[in-house]
């Protein structure tokens, strides 16, 4: 038999470790459900608003996943060890384990071990994935404008349309029934053509793309009049005359602006790098959160020997788990200027993950028994 397998049929790791897990991801996708749920609507608005197809709505539901994940795991933690050790406390399966003779720090070590797994994937989500989640969603939302706005301007429609692109204004009327003119009549004014204002109809009309950004506008048939702006004691003249065809070439920044693809801080993926000392420190602290709720979680079953503070062990164990953060966050962070960076990693795993290790070392054989049995 591997290695791998023996340690995968180790008795603390079935009888807690994969409880643990299978109720950590249940959680999750609880969690990330309900919260997808509620953006459904919000992102459905969007889509339907700027005419964005079914598959955009999935692709922003998959660019949100990323934002609830690490309150999620830590909350998820939190819950999957209570119930899963306290399960296996109460049938009497951790004092079998402590009869053959397995220490009670084997439980501490398998479930900080599980914690800091979580925190390690706390770290990658925040430091890289949420980062190109926000990229990506912001940069489709841009994409989703720029195509409806383009769309708006090139799509028969039943209703006469108005776009100024550059002091041009076109006004496009809607297309005849099962007439060759595709998209009606276009109806184009310049207040300025070197000293004469521009007003042409075109009877044919389309726009075709150069590139993502640069069109053309194409304009068939087009019968122009050209009149003076400042027109002398005589009267006034005006000059009309026809073409076969024109063009009128426009970037799609003139009329909204341009997909901005320069990623902003939020957006960078993580570097080691002292510009971002501060950020680093934050994720760092947040991903210190995960282990840190596993913990937690074993402190609230030891501490918990009656029926009511069996039920109030957990939430307190939440609020508390957030009060550690907060303020450990804060201290921390006033750190970072004063004390060197691997100072700063040591201290804060210690702020974390002492206070209550050290209650769990206090306590010791009291994690093994059933709370009935330790009155």
């Amino acid at each position: 038999m591997s290695l791998h397998q023996t340690f995968l049929r180790q008795p603390v790791l079935r009888i807690i470790g994969w409880p643990i897990l299978w109720r950590l991801l249940l959680i999750l996708a609880v969690i990330e459900a309900i919260f997808l749920a509620e953006e459904f609507t919000g992102l459905l608005q969007l889509a339907l608003r700027l005419d964005g197809p079914a598959s955009v709505i999935g692709q922003m539901l998959i660019f949100r996943m990323p934002a609830i994940f690490d309150l999620a795991l830590a909350f998820g933690l939190l819950i999957a060890v209570y119930f899963a050790v306290g399960e296996a406390r109460d049938n009497g399966e951790l004092v079998v384990l402590a009869t053959a003779g397995i220490p009670w720090w084997r439980v501490v070590t398998l479930v900080l071990g599980i914690g800091l797994t979580g925190g390690l994937l706390s770290l990658l989500n925040a430091g890289y994935l949420l980062p190109m989640a926000k990229f990506s969603e912001r940069v489709t939302v841009a994409e989703l404008r720029k195509d409806y706005v383009l769309n708006r301007i090139q799509t028969p429609d039943d209703k006469t349309a108005l776009q100024t692109i550059e002091d041009t204004t076109f006004v496009s009327t809607p297309p005849k029934d099962g007439g060759p003119n595709r998209n009606g009549n276009l109806f184009v004014f310049q207040p300025d053509v070197n000293g004469f204002w521009r007003a042409a109809t075109s009877r044919n009309w389309q726009i075709n793309a150069e590139d993502s950004d640069r069109h053309i506008i194409a304009l068939q048939n087009l019968v122009v009049h050209d009149v003076p702006l400042a027109p002398p004691s005589t009267p006034a003249f005006m000059n009309r005359y026809e073409v076969s065809a024109a063009d009128f070439t426009f970037d799609m920044s003139k009329v909204i602006p341009d997909v901005d693809r320069e990623r902003s801080a939020a957006e960078r993926f993580l570097m080691v790098s002292q510009d971002q000392t501060r950020r680093i420190t934050n994720i760092a602290t947040r991903a210190l959160m995960v282990p840190l709720a596993g913990l937690l979680a074993l402190a609230a079953l030891v501490a918990a020997r009656s029926t009511l503070t069996r039920l109030l062990a957990l939430p307190l164990a939440g609020v508390l788990m957030l009060s550690i953060d907060v303020a450990s966050r804060a201290t921390v962070v006033g750190w970072i200027n004063a004390l060197p960076e691997q100072a700063i990693a040591l201290l804060s795993v210690l702020l974390y993950l002492a206070p209550p290790l050290l209650f769990l070392a206090f306590k010791k054989e009291a994690l093994m028994k059933p709370a009935a049995r330790d009155l």
